[in-house]
């Protein structure tokens, strides 16, 4: 017979055994994963591109039935993740996302940006991220020494791709579509601009809607837009890539990374594209890639006419003193100001020490 004083204390032994039991059945809900951190900042470094990209990975990706934000406890937004919209572009990989997130929508100082992912059972996820919205401007020159940096959100922004900070340099974690990171300020024009670069990979394939790989520099970017002179459809996050200035890169044969690339001009406007002379290039070695833009003379019609021009050497070797090519660009769409963004296409790449001067 159990003493009358031990009865209470049995009780709470086996309550408490029942409980824990019960905690360990509870399943878990979905992983979410924020990339570069679950405090970031905007607007110290002027206006780049009209949203604040918030980025990240939800798993498992076969079991997620929705994924939303909102901003400082306001409505519910849908989200595209991973391959769940046919033919989408931004995503590296199943589960990826990126939060389109409207910078004029931001407070000053601290932003909520809430995260929530639900799966076929009801089970919820939610994960916050801080956004400080500051004032600041980015004037040029510019010369960014990755080893004196902490944070890369201290020298540009995010705006597609999970990147790391290495000894070398800022490298893609994930290849891609257009890996992107953006530097400067819409109020950009002319300027040039001395990168250095490490091939760690290139990709054996690409998507259906990527085309070939590439590397290089992306000019005159203001964002992802909706709509457009080239109508591009509304989505979230928005994936339409024109209007831009140009792109100077490295361009590869379709399947055939082994053959060396060609340096390429890639119109701001259309997808037209110049082919020049094959470069070849190491995987492991590291290059110097110069380029730049500068407005000419507007014609008659209208039309905003830019000068683009690259050149591109092995690290050690002399600067060449001539471009590999210059390219005018005749355009009443291609943007005539905008920030730079290191470009990486279906490309493992790290990018190193940078400079930027205006011209």
């Amino acid at each position: 017979m159990i003493n009358k004083f031990l009865r209470p204390l049995l009780l709470c032994f086996a309550l408490s055994a029942m409980i824990s039991c019960q905690n360990e059945n509870i399943p878990e809900g979905p992983e979410v994963e924020i990339w570069h951190g679950l405090h970031q900042k905007a607007g110290h470094l002027g206006n780049a591109q009209d949203d604040f990209n918030v980025m990240g990975k939800v798993s498992p990706t076969d079991s997620i039935a929705s994924l939303t934000y909102r901003l400082n406890d306001g409505p519910f937004i849908r989200l595209n993740f991973g391959e769940d919209t046919p033919g989408y572009r931004r995503f590296a990989e199943p589960g990826h996302f990126n939060a389109d997130i409207p910078i004029s929508e931001l407070q000053h100082g601290a932003n909520g940006v809430e995260i929530i992912a639900t799966d076929g059972k009801g089970r919820r996820t939610n994960q916050e991220v801080i956004v400080d919205l500051q004032s600041g401007s980015y004037p040029l020159p510019v010369y960014i020494d990755w080893s004196k940096i902490t944070d890369p959100q201290d020298v540009g922004q995010y705006v597609d791709g999970h990147w790391e900070l290495e000894s070398d340099g800022l490298r893609t974690k994930h290849m891609g579509y257009d890996r992107i990171f953006l530097i400067g300020e819409k109020s950009w024009q002319d300027y040039e601009i001395t990168v250095a670069v490490i091939i760690n990979q290139i990709s054996e394939t690409t998507s259906h809607v990527s085309g070939v790989n590439g590397l290089g520099i992306l000019f005159r970017f203001t964002g992802h837009v909706n709509g457009g002179p080239r109508h591009f459809p509304k989505m979230q996050p928005k994936w339409g890539y024109q209007p831009f200035g140009a792109i100077t890169w490295l361009r590869w044969d379709p399947g055939k990374s082994e053959n060396p690339p060609f340096t390429q001009f890639y119109r701001g406007d259309n997808d037209k594209e110049i082919n020049h002379g094959r470069f070849p290039v190491e995987v492991g070695a590291t290059y110097w890639m110069k380029a730049r833009c500068q407005t000419l003379q507007d014609q008659s019609e209208g039309a905003g006419v830019s000068s683009y021009s690259f050149k591109i050497w092995r690290d050690g070797e002399k600067e060449p003193a001539q471009w590999d090519w210059q390219e005018t660009q005749v355009s009443k769409h291609a943007n005539r100001n905008g920030g730079v963004a290191l470009l990486a296409h279906h490309v493992d790449v790290t990018f190193g020490n940078i400079t930027i001067n205006a011209l």
